[in-house]
């Protein structure tokens, strides 16, 4: 496989004023940046950076439920094939969701992990678990030079971490340190959260909440690097459920930034609206799909 950028010509004409534009080989990966700069402009919506070193918004959001959570990340596990024993480094690997199970079957992992809160709780696991080779790097993926990881590794693994704005540096970063597979897992459907955002954030702060890029742009960035990922369907990612209005309302207080008494009437006016009964729960949405990407970098 050739991993260099893609050279397109634009197709030939008899006519000069029929011919199409070149071929923009950055197109998708520029469409990218413009979704993730359009974030700057929201009003109040602060970065990846502020969230997740909130322990408040991290614990409310990220560890709420998932009372499927063991069976989903078996399956993942399962659809990466990862040899025993293998070098793999795992980018915003969170509290090791991957990262620990992997080290458990004598795989010598890294982890990229720049979140103080997610590296706490990983650093718990580590020690309840008795876990050895596991090396944590608390940086940015953008801020990690090739050259202080070492040897290639067996497996690269970015799952739901692709927050980056240059999602093709972050790409060519990740091809250069590996010499077997990549990884890579997002939202193949736009998440519940992020309707909700698109809704209210007008209302809450002035501004329109720009959504977040799905893995059809993902896969179509790889493309354009000549990287032909295998794509297949994740596992669904059930609705989010909540024992009543109340716990939906404060979740979304914190997602949505809110602080005031008014905003906080808006957000629950919403909820009352938008909930829906499923046996003894509230639940918002019909869940969303998600995509493995993966190819071979040899």
């Amino acid at each position: 496989m050739n991993n260099s950028p893609l050279h397109c010509t634009p197709a030939s004409s008899d006519n000069p004023g029929d011919s199409p534009h070149p071929i923009d080989r950055f197109f998708w990966r520029e469409q990218w940046r413009q979704l993730k700069l359009a974030h700057c402009a929201v009003p109040n919506y602060g970065n990846s950076r502020q969230f997740w070193g909130n322990k408040k918004k991290v614990h409310t959001v990220y560890t709420k439920g998932n009372t499927n959570h063991d069976e989903i990340t078996r399956t993942r596990l399962d659809s990466m094939s990862i040899p025993d024993g293998s070098r793999v480094l795992d980018i915003g690997a969170g509290p090791g969701t991957y990262a620990i199970p992997l080290a458990a079957r004598g795989c010598k992992v890294t982890v990229v992990e720049p979140s103080p809160v997610m590296r706490e709780l990983l650093e718990a696991r580590i020690q309840e678990e008795k876990i050895e080779n596991l090396v944590v790097i608390p940086k940015r993926w953008e801020d990690v030079r090739v050259g202080e990881l070492g040897e290639p590794f067996d497996a690269v693994i970015a799952s739901y971490s692709l927050t980056m704005m240059d999602i093709g540096e972050a790409l060519e970063k990740m091809n250069a340190c590996c010499r077997g597979t990549v990884h890579l897992f997002w939202f193949l459907l736009p998440p519940a959260w992020v309707q909700v955002n698109r809704d209210l954030w007008p209302f809450l702060h002035g501004g329109i909440f720009p959504g977040e890029p799905t893995a059809d742009w993902l896969w179509q960035v790889l493309y354009e690097m000549e990287i032909y990922a295998n794509l297949q369907v994740d596992t669904r990612f059930p609705p989010s459920r909540y024992a009543n209005v109340d716990e939906a309302v404060e979740e979304f207080l914190q997602r949505l930034n809110c602080t005031t008494p008014a905003q906080e009437e808006t957000v629950r006016n919403y909820f009352q609206t938008m909930l829906r009964q499923d046996g003894d729960a509230l639940v918002l949405g019909d869940g969303t799909l998600g995509a493995h990407l993966w190819w071979s970098t040899v």
